[in-house]
């Protein structure tokens, strides 16, 4: 049960969520109804990433579009999310130019642009772009570089390049941490003299 303060913390809190939420829908009014046209019909551009890809793959270009637009930071953080996605990979170069051009700089409101650039970059990059990518997540210049390292996670067993990428990355203070999570996989494990 909630004390009379924690009674009006939660509804200041709620106010500032629901003004926050009526200016999103409010600065996404075009959007939205470009969206609508295509068939993808949300309240707001924050509701994407949680939809399938596949509900909404038709309104990628429009997405795009308004990425580069002036938007709030939720709202661009909503839109590079959503193309977070290996369908938005003819986007690739883009996004990445808006990446490298984010500052990484505190958030002040709600969404992490910088963030969310860095999953799409690593979502959308092209199977054949993997050596551009590794140029990246080795520039400690770029926030966030931490994301970037997905794509590779998931190829280190299956690819000798990437697995010596691994081994080369595992020394940065950036992406140490995150790499000493991931299990070893077999192929990596040190072989045992007999």
């Amino acid at each position: 049960m909630l004390t009379d303060e924690g009674k009006r913390r939660r509804a200041t809190l709620d106010a500032e969520i629901a003004e926050r939420i009526a200016a999103f829908k409010v600065e996404q009014r075009e959007m939205l109804g470009q969206l609508a046209e295509v068939g993808v019909h949300v309240d707001m551009v924050n509701e994407l990433p949680n939809v399938p890809t596949s509900d909404y793959v038709q309104a990628l270009p429009i997405l795009m579009r308004h990425l580069r637009r002036e938007y709030s930071e939720g709202t661009l953080a909503s839109l590079a999310r959503s193309l977070a996605t290996q369908e938005a990979s003819e986007y690739w170069d883009e996004l990445v130019a808006i990446y490298k051009a984010s500052p990484d700089r505190a958030s002040t409101g709600p969404g992490n642009l910088p963030m969310a650039l860095a999953a799409a970059v690593a979502a959308a990059c092209p199977k054949n772009r993997l050596g551009d990518l590794a140029t990246l997540v080795k520039d400690q210049r770029l926030p966030h570089r931490v994301l970037l390292l997905t794509p590779f996670k998931k190829r280190r067993g299956r690819d000798p390049a990437v697995a010596n990428l691994i081994d080369e990355l595992r020394h940065d203070p950036a992406l140490a941490k995150e790499i000493g999570r991931w299990k070893i996989l077999p192929s990596q494990a040190d072989p045992r003299s007999h």
